[in-house]
């Protein structure tokens, strides 16, 4: 099979430094191992570094049969901005002229966001009767009017409009939908106003769990002997600083071997350092590397994951779920909805906007090792039922060749 895959903002297997592969990373390898030809159309643009990656438009050839075809395009510093959706122009309008002069593939598998590209790549499946998979992972522009303050939104409503027109095009005439829940598939055919059909599927955010114990590349980054309640994010507009803050004081004055390791960096930071300065069971790492990271979570408690109650993580998974539960971590959320749902149905931590309910939880298995041990054997065993990366994306490509193989009959 020949297939494209459409993704930004993604680690690539060249990068070596920049962490660990995600979803389409982990898609292209498997695709890859089978034998299958791949070119993934991406940006020069590093979204988590906000760094160049290369200065021109580049091919990197990973091997004879899987390319990663680079499009330069200027960066951006914030995440919504308007230098951003250049950026995502630039790149969608670089996928269309390179089509062009390409073989024809069998198979389009696009990821959402971005819009213009998965829009662009839509148009050139309905013109070459090619088909395409689009893959949720996000809900724009649906986010930006809940999330953006009243009188940007105002602002950006002609822009938010255009852009939901072109979502409803997009999940319309998609060959079919992918999503990274049940609920997120549910909004793509509501916003396509179409039947699910039997192509039309979610795949959960796969983690791949390395098994060996890692080395971190800094001394005395946590200690051990602590009781360790990690937290790794984008320091971003998504998370709930006052909820990290309120539960820091309690539980400074509940038990002082409770520690909260915060990983990360964004354009949030200042303000998280205001709102923890003072606490000494905070823990700010800044941006943190791959075995750091992994050693972190060797030796965490219980994982963190204070997202806002808005709506986008009310129907999806996020990665951040998928890494805790994989090291056994019991999740600790703020937000209601579909995470909640699976925490609660499992077993395998607490969802609750209330400081005092999450201290009087956390105390309670620390305190409680049978507890405890019971908790992180359920969020292990959720991992390995329905979040394990092995198991998901060779589903995923078992599917894609399930959908090569109808188009072929």
């Amino acid at each position: 099979m020949n297939i494209w895959l459409l993704k930004t903002g993604e680690p690539l297997p060249s990068n070596k430094n920049n962490g660990r592969l995600l979803r389409m990373g982990m898609i292209a390898n498997e695709l890859n191992n089978r034998g299958h030809k791949v070119i993934w159309f991406t940006s020069s643009f590093d979204h988590f570094t906000k760094k160049q990656i290369c200065e021109k438009d580049t091919i990197e050839k990973i091997n004879e049969n899987y390319i990663i075809d680079i499009s330069y395009a200027k960066g951006y510093k914030k995440n919504i901005s308007v230098s951003r959706m250049l950026n995502h122009r630039t790149i969608a309008k670089k996928f269309r002229e390179k089509a062009k002069k390409l073989e024809k593939p069998d198979l389009i598998y696009v990821a959402f966001p971005t819009i213009d590209y998965a829009s662009e790549a839509v148009k050139y499946g309905k013109k070459y009767n090619v088909p395409v998979i689009v893959d949720i992972r996000d809900l724009w522009p649906d986010i930006f009017k809940h999330n953006l303050p009243k009188y940007l939104r105002i602002f950006a409503s002609p822009y938010i409009k255009l852009m939901d027109y072109k979502t409803r095009r997009i999940m319309k005439n998609a060959f079919a939908i992918n999503a990274n829940s049940e609920a997120v598939l549910e909004w793509g055919l509501k916003k396509g106003k179409r039947k699910k059909n039997k192509f039309d599927r979610f795949f959960y955010i796969g983690y791949k769990r390395e098994n060996s114990n890692s080395n971190p590349s800094k001394k005395n980054i946590l200690k051990k002997d602590k009781f360790n309640i990690s937290f790794f994010a984008t320091i971003n507009n998504q998370f709930d600083y006052d909820k990290i803050a309120e539960l820091a004081k309690k539980l400074e004055k509940t038990d002082n071997d409770i520690v909260v390791n915060i990983c990360g960096d964004g354009p949030k930071m200042d303000i998280l350092k205001e709102k923890t300065m003072g606490l000494s069971n905070i823990n700010l790492l800044g941006w943190t590397e791959r075995d750091d990271l992994k050693y972190i979570l060797e030796n965490s408690k219980m994982g963190l994951a204070p997202y806002k109650n808005t709506f986008d993580f009310q129907i999806g998974v996020s990665n951040k779920f998928a890494e805790y539960i994989a090291y056994g971590l019991p999740v600790i959320l703020t937000s209601d909805g579909y995470m909640k749902k699976l925490v609660e149905e499992n077993n395998c931590g607490i969802s609750s906007k209330n400081p005092d309910e999450i201290c009087k939880y956390i105390m309670e298995l620390k305190n409680n090792n049978s507890k405890y041990e019971e908790t992180s054997k359920n969020a292990r065993k959720l991992y390995e039922e329905k979040f394990n990366a092995e198991k998901i994306y060779n589903d995923l490509i078992n599917y894609l060749e399930e959908v090569e193989g109808e188009m072929k009959k």
